[in-house]
């Protein structure tokens, strides 16, 4: 079950003013930009409205931070037009602009770093890691925020290195690393617990919504209610949505549809009043779902459609995916063959578009290199901090009589000597250790990452396969249907080799016996063929062959024995299908007969498209194909290809 998630990236207390805490403040400083000052002061307080109408659903931030850009650019004032352009950002972000709030918050960035604006370039950082999280660029947000966490942790800003920990979280969440996400999340919870309400309450949602993917949602509708009595009470609607989903989703998968609908329903309203398509697309597939359990079919389909509409529209391709696999289930279980092909086919294209092979290669990469710059510099502070209480003690000893004072001296130069080869020695194990380990661990993800390529390629092959048993249904003409069947038998050879290395232990090679012999009797249950008629002779020795020459080998297979099944042994004679690889010398050898009927046109195999398989398949090998037929005795085909 993959869970939609939301997440708000708006970064409060920018400028050098007082922050906005109450609703009286917007009046207040209207009052001050009377006065009408034309300098830098009119510019902070026109930016710090901008930022005080972030959530009010209107475009006033937009409104003012347009004044404020064209009188901080009238007057030079580079931080405000930082700021400025920031609050542009914040405006488009909020609204799921990402391409615009994307262009803001680099040229916000840009001027802050030509001033050196430590603080905001962190806030700006931030946000610009919640744009690429929600346009799927997960290396480039875990990129941003790790940058934007480095310059908190040094300025000891602790708050707001919590909400960029947080974020963090999230992406190892959206990567399905449940553990990680939720040592993030504890993590930040313990820095903002009781000092601001709304990000505990975030946090609360980020756990909950974590426990919903473990698929506990007994435990999930605990810190999800939590999360959503603290925004209710706030009366932070835009935020409660989100929680509201969360509780809603819960009830439905513990089939308790009467409260599902009503949490559904108030975060589809919520949702709309915020302008936040993200979580209305996710409300309106849950409001499908419940409605099917309820049995209301016709109000099941509007809401998933409606959800789906929402999410193309405004390219949220995660949503997209999600609800386009929901409405194949839907039309699926109502009968829809069609239908349910259609929306397959979009559910299959926009997953292989958001999940590139290396990505969570890349991501661990990162927050290993950052794990490490952080032990790294936690040394050389231990290390100053040593020295520097050394000095203190040098110094409080200076009353001390001269002899006394040289005897120390000496004594902790000796000391600090023998102490410095110590610790370099020590150093020096610590750096070995922590590469062995780093390079232990690379190999262990090098090799899950090769299982989980190959279960990936194989379960698109299976999907291709069904695509292909669910189109021959269509097909009127027969040679085209059998054509279909056939590509779908090829197909299924193919899948089986990648299934037996996810499965395997040795990721380089596969044990060729068992899969040709699984090979073959796939293809005896696919044309229905008993082993009372037609009897299988296998002699398949244990040799070592390549991915590739195995592939090879057994399309050959795949074709020789479909073929022996399909015109050797008409009118329900019995007889039997003869396999054997073995090895002599540095030569392989695949013989594949039958005693069956023969061939009847010998010119006529030689334009058949099998054949043609065949023949380029041993080209492939730097093989010999050898074929002797005798009428009523059967056929037999022999591959010779060198090691």
């Amino acid at each position: 079950m993959i869970q939609f998630i939301r997440f708000f990236f708006i970064t409060f207390s920018l400028t050098v003013l007082t922050p906005i805490h109450a609703q009286d403040k917007p009046d207040s400083l209207k009052g001050v930009l009377s006065k009408q000052t034309g300098d830098t002061t009119e510019v902070s307080v026109l930016n710090l409205l901008s930022q005080s109408f972030y959530l009010s659903g209107d475009d006033s931030t937009l409104f003012y931070a347009q004044k404020a850009l064209k009188l901080a650019t009238k007057i030079k004032y580079q931080k405000g037009i930082a700021y400025a352009w920031h609050h542009f950002g914040t405006y488009y972000f909020i609204r799921h602009e990402l391409d615009s709030a994307l262009l803001y918050f680099e040229r916000s960035l840009a001027i802050k770093k030509e001033i050196n604006d430590e603080r905001s370039i962190s806030g700006t950082l931030n946000n610009l890691g919640g744009v690429y999280y929600n346009l799927g660029n997960y290396a480039k947000a875990m990129d941003n925020y790790q940058q934007s966490l480095t310059i908190k942790l040094a300025q000891g800003d602790s708050i707001r290195a919590a909400k960029t920990i947080n974020n963090i979280g999230l992406i190892h969440y959206i990567q399905k690393n449940y553990d990680k996400a939720l040592d993030r999340f504890s993590q930040a919870l313990e820095i903002k617990r009781l000092k601001d309400l709304g990000i505990v309450a975030s946090t609360l949602s980020n756990i909950g919504m974590t426990h919903m993917q473990r698929e506990d949602y007994t435990q999930a509708l605990r810190f999800c209610k939590r999360s959503y009595e603290i925004y209710d009470s706030l009366d932070i609607k835009c935020k409660r949505k989100q929680s509201a989903y969360n509780i809603g989703y819960s009830y439905l998968q513990l089939n308790r549809l009467d409260s599902s609908l009503m949490y559904l329903r108030s975060s589809y309203n919520d949702a709309i009043a915020c302008e936040d398509q993200s979580t209305l697309s996710m409300a309106l597939s849950g409001l499908g779902q419940a409605y099917m359990k309820k049995g209301l079919k016709k109000q099941a389909e509007e809401a998933l459609l409606k959800g789906f509409q929402t999410a193309s529209q405004h390219q949220l391709k995660e949503k997209t995916q999600e609800v386009a696999n929901k409405l194949y289930d839907f039309y699926k279980a109502v009968g829809n063959e069609k239908k349910a092909l259609e929306f397959l086919e979009i559910s299959t294209d926009m997953k292989e578009e958001l999940f590139n092979e290396d990505l969570t290669e890349r991501l661990t990469t990162m927050e290993l290199n950052f794990a490490f710059e952080q032990e790294r510099d936690s040394l050389e502070y231990q290390k100053q901090a040593e020295l520097l209480a050394i000095n203190v003690n040098l110094k409080r000893q200076r009353n001390l009589r001269y002899l006394t004072i040289l005897g120390l001296v000496i004594t902790v130069i000796f000391s600090v000597v023998i102490y410095r080869y110590y610790e370099l020695g020590k150093k020096a194990r610590g750096i070995l250790e922590h590469k062995n380990k780093t390079i232990s661990e690379t190999l262990n993800e090098r090799e899950v990452l090769l299982q989980e390529i190959h279960h990936r390629v194989k379960n698109n092959l299976q999907i291709v396969s069904s695509l292909l048993n669910i189109q021959s249904k269509y097909l009127n003409d027969e040679s085209a249907r059998k054509a279909v069947l056939e590509g779908r038998d090829r197909i299924q050879s193919m899948a089986l080799v990648h299934e037996k290395l996810y499965q395997s232990e040795n990721l380089s090679k596969i044990d060729v016996k068992e899969y040709l012999e699984e090979l073959v009797n796939t293809l005896f249950q696919s044309y229905d063929v008993s082993e009372d008629r037609i009897k299988l002779a296998s002699n398949i020795e244990s040799i070592d062959l390549s991915i590739d020459t195995t592939l090879q080998v057994g399309l050959l297979i795949n074709e020789l024995v479909s073929n022996a099944l399909k015109h050797a042994f008409p009118a329900e004679k019995h007889g039997t299908i003869s396999l054997s690889l073995i090895k002599k010398d540095d030569v392989h050898e695949v013989e594949v007969s039958d005693d069956g009927i023969g061939i009847n046109s010998p010119d006529d195999l030689e334009k058949s498209y099998g054949y043609r398989i065949i023949r380029s398949i041993s080209r492939g090998l730097n093989g010999t194909i050898l074929m002797s037929d005798q009428a009523e005795k059967g056929t037999t085909f022999k591959l010779m290809f060198p090691q």
